[in-house]
């Protein structure tokens, strides 16, 4: 798509431009140092880590924190001799005297090792993730995933799961919806691969389990021109790198899956393995429980290897998973999906060299079938290939952030009778792109970041550049308390197309953008304030508004029917998102509330006859207006006690008006008083109902029994899904006219051992 604004863009890029030429002659008297902190068994980074400059000639304090990368850089240092002091929570701190000249460009790395003295510290006095953000970026550790309830212990979807502003559709299918985005419009990255589908068919299993979970990034919205293909949200996923020393291990098992964890050197100090698999159990197990049996398996494999130098970490990782089930247990209908990834990753800061590159290269293959629905079988496949090369410096004290995108994908679907005149198709897209973002410091207080992603299309779309500017302001010059905002343009060439008048369809058909649209847009403006009241206890706050064009919805009919056809949707979604967290000594407390509404407008054929307007306004199903999380846990005598209460108001549906009987006068003409035809539903304008309000309550009491000094340690976890055995409705099947309901009262246990 070419821009509207040629002259607009080229004096963008040429601003771009000027600050990244200009800014290597600031300060190039001054010393600078950069490198990047990892622990020193496992060389994963240390988001986070602290590096203080302390000048022995004056009072002069200097400091930095380290990346997600562990990448951290110190500019503008007046050349002497400095103690340099390297810091996290839980490890044993570095510390070393160093002297600088004029102009010096030194790398100075940090490989940390635990502390075992502090190791309680580490987790009482954790930082708070569910609140504070860093330049819209969530960070989610692994600390964090275990805090929530679940026979899962400790898992990424879970975790996403109290999160105002994701909305998940029950306990089945998988499905995620950020604020008001569709699933599809979700980008999700594993080792900078990209993931199609990054959970499981149970709803509160994933292929990350905490085990082999670095951390994550999570975006919900106005992350920076890093990130493209993808208008509503960004997880990125960072997977632990195995022990370089020492082999470990870990199983467990509960009635809904049983893992297996090991990890260990390669080379002893220099490579290392991860590995990790994980099979469901509740197919078979759910009949031992006085409920309807539960058709759903899933699995999941996953292997990493990793070599680790001084200023070098690469890694090759596989990734396997599959799952299969039934949304009614009552229909015969099926959906399995399966994804594979296969990936490389290489992060480096070459001696000498102020860039950190991060250089990604993946093949992801992502395929869904829906079986046993003759003669409605569809299924769709897509094959991706990217290659990525990211780099940051900073040229005195601003950043850069730029890098080159490849993509490569091949679409491949076959939908039967589900949409008329699509029913199957191939498409192949060659992406090639570029992306820069600089962040400015202007003063103490305020930071700008203006940003841009250009790419190039040969299928149609041409150039497209999707400006995006983010800001953050210190108002008392402390980072205590933070204003910060975004807004950009967003763009999407490939689709899912879904039929979402059934909110139980969880399959998806990856495509070009249907009926000859152009690419799929987004706008979004954030502005949010967040605020540490006192240590341990923040709060913050955080408005949206996006619009969204060219969505592919399902057209409506006033008869219920199984195919349909496909036209154009343009909506808007905006709301605010409150957290309130507490996190010191041996209590964590989280309250999280969302409000939001999603509108979507559609021009279709027969709007105007059935409504007299040629444009209807509605909310599409996944319009959750008001969502509350409370979350609580505990460490008492030697247990670990934890509660999760959610509540969600009901989902739009399309309402039945009544019943008829559809006669056939082809053959002959039928007796209308006594011939019975076709019976049909008879339906309202689209969404214009609502379900009930679904919430439960979860729990759990965990006990760790110590093994051998050594490490070797038994968990066991009891608790309850749905403790108060609330009626969750999970959807209404209109044909069948039945309900369709969420898991009941669930108990139990979970048995975990972990060897050292």
């Amino acid at each position: 798509m070419h821009s509207k604004n040629p002259l607009l863009t080229q004096r963008f890029l040429i601003l771009l431009i000027g600050l990244f030429l200009c800014s290597g002659s600031v300060l190039a008297q001054n010393a600078t140092i950069q490198g990047m902190i990892t622990d020193k068994a496992t060389g994963q980074p240390l988001y986070g880590a602290n590096v203080v400059l302390e000048s022995l000639a004056n009072d002069v304090i200097l400091g930095a924190s380290a990346d997600s990368e562990g990448f951290y850089s110190l500019s503008s240092i007046e050349p002497g001799t400095w103690i340099v002091r390297i810091s996290f929570i839980g490890y044993v701190a570095e510390e070393d005297t160093i002297t600088l000249e004029s102009g010096e460009n030194r790398s100075i790395n940090g490989s940390l090792r635990p502390d075992e003295a502090m190791m309680d510290e580490l987790v009482v006095e954790g930082a708070t993730g569910a609140v504070m953000r860093d330049e819209g970026r969530q960070r989610i550790t692994p600390s964090d995933l275990t805090r929530i309830p679940s026979p899962a212990t400790g898992d990424l979807v879970t975790y996403l799961q109290t999160l105002p502003g994701v909305v998940a559709m029950g306990d089945r299918g998988g499905q995620f919806f950020i604020r008001g985005g569709e699933p599809s419009q979700n980008l999700a990255l594993v080792d900078g691969a990209v993931i199609y589908k990054p959970a499981h068919i149970v709803g509160f299993y994933s292929p990350f389990p905490e085990s082999i979970v670095s951390g994550a990034d999570f975006y919900a919205g106005g992350f920076g021109p890093r990130y493209t293909g993808r208008i509503s949200s960004v997880l990125d996923i960072q997977m632990r790198h195995g022990d370089r020393r020492s082999f470990k291990g870990a199983g467990s098992v509960s009635p809904f899956a049983a893992e297996v964890m090991a990890e260990g050197p390669l080379t002893e100090g220099e490579s290392s393995f991860i590995f990790s698999v994980r099979n469901s159990l509740i197919e078979e197990v759910s009949t031992w429980y006085p409920i309807e049996n539960q058709p759903l398996n899933f699995q999941s494999q996953f292997l990493k290897t990793s070599y680790i130098d001084q200023n070098t970490r690469c890694s090759a990782m596989f990734m396997h998973t599959y799952d299969r089930g039934r949304m009614d247990f009552e229909e015969p209908e099926s959906i399995k999906w399966r994804n594979i990834i296969l990936g490389g990753k290489c992060v480096a800061l070459p001696e000498g060299s102020r860039a950190l590159m991060d250089t990604n290269i993946s093949l992801s293959h992502f395929s869904n079938k829906v079986t046993e629905s003759e003669p409605f079988g569809f299924s769709s496949r897509v094959f991706g290939l990217n290659v990525d090369l990211n780099l940051r410096q900073y040229i005195g004290d601003i950043r850069f952030d730029y890098g080159l995108i490849t993509r490569l994908n091949y679409l491949n679907y076959d939908i039967g009778e589900k949409f008329v005149g699509i029913q199957g198709d191939k498409y192949t897209e060659l992406i090639l792109g570029t992306y820069v973002e600089t962040a400015i410091p202007l003063g103490d207080k305020f930071t700008l970041q203006p940003g841009t992603a250009l790419s190039f299309n040969p299928q149609g779309y041409g150039l497209s550049l999707e400006p995006r500017f983010r800001f953050s302001l210190l108002p008392f010059g402390s980072e205590e308390q933070e204003i910060s905002g975004s807004l950009g343009l967003y763009k999407q060439s490939i689709v899912g197309i879904s039929d979402m008048r059934d909110i139980s369809s969880v399959f998806v058909a990856w495509a070009g953008s249907p009926l000859g649209a152009k690419q799929v847009k987004a706008v979004h403006a954030l502005l949010g304030w967040q605020q540490e009241i006192f240590r341990g206890f923040s709060w913050s706050v955080e408005g949206y508004y996006k619009t969204m064009t060219d969505i592919a919805v399902p057209v409506w009919s006033t008869i219920a029917r199984f195919t349909t056809d496909l036209a154009l949707a343009d909506g808007k979604a905006y709301g605010a998102d409150i957290r309130v967290e507490y996190n010191r000594g041996r209590f964590y407390a989280l309250a999280g509330y969302g409000i939001s509404q999603t509108v979507y407008t559609s021009s279709q054929d027969h709007f105007n006859v059935w409504f007299g307007e040629e444009i209807q306004k509605y909310n599409p199903p996944h319009d959750r207006r008001h969502q509350v999380n409370l979350l609580f846990s505990a460490d008492l005598g030697g247990f670990t006690m934890g509660s999760r209460w959610q509540l969600g108001t009901g989902l739009p549906y399309t309402r039945p008006l009544g019943f008829d009987d559809l006669l056939d006068f082809r053959e002959r003409l039928p007796d209308v008083t006594s011939d019975r035809g076709i019976q049909r539903v008879i339906l309202d304008k689209p969404y214009q109902g609502r379900m009930p309000v679904v919430h439960r309550l979860d729990v759990s009491v965990e006990k760790r029994f110590q093994i051998t000094n050594s490490g070797t340690a038994l968990n066991l976890q009891i608790g309850a899904i749905n403790s108060y055995d609330q009626t969750n409705i999970f959807y209404y099947d209109v044909f069948t006219r039945r309900r369709i309901d969420q898991l009941p009262f669930l108990p139990y246990a979970t048995l975990e051992l972990e060897i050292d």
